[in-house]
């Protein structure tokens, strides 16, 4: 008597039904490797040739045919169930292609009604290698195609006779969660390979990448603020409450091992940063690692000299002495947030031009970094601007530009000392001219300042 087999519904996939696959090319080549990987197979070999591909594994192979159409009931063991909660998917990926299975000596081609019920026979198959073997149709399976999901599998995988990249996920120093199924490890985004940057999508991208069996799954989170560190999760086989979102299989399920998982790749930040031993966090981040259990030096010193802002061009410069410590610098009030207010920008101008006896150096500190030591400085409290005859004026771009015979700036600062002295331009607070909605920045200069300054000294204040 012929023995057929039959495509049916488990009712264990009904408690999935909203997790269920989508048939994309990553999502077929995923599911194939993963179910070779989950056989114990150690090698894999893919072949295109006349528009059918080939797939074939040295795996356990398919012990019982009559269940290889069981959606959702692929008949793994209670550990891998823990483990990775396969959705049983299996070969049902392909559908509804036709598809021509061998495993030992037994073989099946799956038709395209046969996915949705009509039974089919399980036929005859001489002597196989061990294994399982499939055939279909399908776009190219090329080695870029393939590659990617191939590279953190741990899988020996070749397309059409090219070997795949195989690397490690985790280094050595990854701590491993024994009782939740997983290692973590927190490392400098330079350190990380071509891989992890391509599921990273970009150096400063906020994405924890979770390496789900070779399936690699990013999701953001953004522990602390240092743009240089990366985070990886490598599953390790063991039981664990981390899942993944059906059918699509492309995130992580919102659950308490998520969050669990959020608060350990937290600490570990910390105690990468503390090793490391240097840091530029901002305070609170400071004060919520010591509330963590770890204790952190002060950040380095972050701070801008005058309103000069990271690589942002403003061409009259402050010059720092290279001798003098922050300590003897003056912290601008606080009010500037990225646009000139006219008194950090008169004192940044007396800074850059005036003459002293002894040095006025005033800087920028994000408020963020309130709390250190090192940015409690004296601060610039009030600075006046004292302005000779007019000569002329004009009105270059949105500006006023003013020509006057002198210009004076004094600063006082918070420790009671005063910084004056004569400076070739100044800026003062917009004035209403003829058209009351249209106010204009003055820019005042000295005929002096032809000698002095170029063109672009002034194109910053004049709101270029």
């Amino acid at each position: 008597m012929e023995t057929v087999i039959q495509a049916k519904v488990s009712k264990r996939l009904l408690s999935k039904a909203d997790r269920l696959f989508t048939g994309t090319l990553d999502g077929r080549i995923i599911e194939i490797l993963q179910n070779a990987r989950r056989a114990g197979a150690a090698e894999v070999t893919i072949t295109n040739q006349d528009e059918l591909i080939t797939v074939r594994d040295n795996g356990s192979g398919i012990e019982d045919f009559s269940k290889l159409l069981d959606l959702g009931d692929s008949d793994w063991d209670d550990a891998m169930e823990k483990a990775e909660d396969p959705a049983g998917v299996g070969v049902f990926c392909l559908a509804p292609r036709q598809v021509t299975i061998s495993s030992g000596n037994k073989k099946v081609c799956i038709t395209e009604k046969a996915w949705t019920g009509e039974p089919i026979p399980i036929l005859e198959n001489g002597n196989c290698p061990k294994g399982t073997s499939l055939i279909f149709k399908d776009e190219p399976w090329d080695l870029a195609a393939v590659e990617k999901h191939a590279v953190f599998t741990g899988l020996r995988v070749t397309v059409d006779r090219k070997q795949c990249a195989r690397e490690q996920f985790c280094s050595d120093k990854a701590i491993n969660y024994l009782t939740l199924g997983y290692k973590v490890e927190v490392r400098e985004k330079k350190t990380l390979n071509r891989w992890h940057e391509y599921f990273r999508q970009g150096y400063y991208s906020k994405d924890i990448l979770v390496n789900f069996h070779g399936q690699v799954i990013a999701f953001k989170y953004s522990p602390v603020t240092d743009e240089h560190l990366g985070f990886l999760v490598d599953l390790t086989g063991d039981a664990t409450d981390i899942r993944l979102m059906l059918p699509a299989r492309t995130m992580l399920v919102e659950n308490e091992a998520l969050e669990q998982l959020k608060a350990i790749i937290e600490i570990e930040a910390y105690l990468h940063i503390q090793r490391r031993g240097s840091h530029r966090l901002p305070f609170a981040e400071y004060k919520r690692a010591r509330e963590l259990g770890v204790k952190l030096p002060e950040a380095e010193p972050v701070f801008d000299v005058g309103l000069l802002s990271g690589d942002t061009p403003e061409p009259i410069e402050v010059t720092m002495p290279k001798d003098l410590p922050l300590a003897k610098c003056y912290r601008f009030d606080g009010n500037y947030q990225g646009v000139c207010d006219t008194d950090d920008s008169n004192a940044h101008l007396l800074a850059a031009i005036g003459k002293f006896n002894e040095p006025f150096v005033p800087v920028s500190i994000s408020r963020f970094y309130d709390g250190y030591s090192w940015a409690d400085l004296p601060t610039v409290d009030k600075v006046e601007v004292k302005l000779g005859k007019e000569l002329g004026r004009g009105w270059p771009w949105s500006a006023v530009l003013v020509a006057v015979q002198s210009i004076r700036i004094t600063a006082q600062t918070s420790d009671g000392k005063v910084f004056d002295s004569d400076v070739v331009m100044a800026v003062l607070a917009p004035e209403t001219v003829e058209w009351p909605w249209h106010r204009a920045e003055q820019v005042f200069l000295m005929p002096e300042a032809r000698e002095q300054l170029s063109a672009s000294h002034i194109w910053f204040h004049l709101g270029g």
